[in-house]
């Protein structure tokens, strides 16, 4: 059975196209755009994770202030539930006499020289009545 080539055939013998190699020089120039864009991506990543993270640790201190703990006890509870070592500003503040606010700020590194931002959550929880608990270590 004979061979038949499909689409244009190709000299090996002749001149160049002048269109040989534009692929190669395209995607040269695509890859570094490609890279650049996978990065931010995953930036914007890191940065919900931390939102979930600095809501949950102020959701944490919230409900360790409210059933009676103490400022100290409710950043605590905050820095708990954060990654160890992971820098972070905890400010409890009383609303009132029955409500507490909880208010967490993380600092993150942004790739590409962008300045740090700051995550912020903040959790409210009402006072729980009764005396307070009290910690397990005493």
């Amino acid at each position: 059975m004979p061979v038949v080539p499909c689409g244009r055939p190709r000299s090996t013998t002749g001149p160049p196209r002048p269109d040989a190699g534009s692929v190669t020089v395209e995607l040269a120039a695509a890859i570094p755009l490609l890279v650049a864009v996978t990065l931010a991506m995953v930036s914007l990543l890191g940065l919900a994770r931390d939102q979930v993270l600095a809501q949950g640790a102020a959701r944490e201190a919230a409900r360790e202030a409210a059933i009676g703990g103490d400022d100290a006890r409710a950043s605590a509870a905050a820095r708990a539930a954060l990654p160890p070592g992971r820098a972070a500003a905890v400010t409890v503040v009383a609303v009132g006499p029955h409500r507490v606010r909880v208010s967490v700020e993380l600092p993150v590194g942004l790739p590409f020289g962008v300045h740090p931002v700051a995550i912020r959550a903040t959790a409210v929880a009402a006072r729980e009545p009764g005396p307070s608990p009290v910690p397990a270590n005493r």
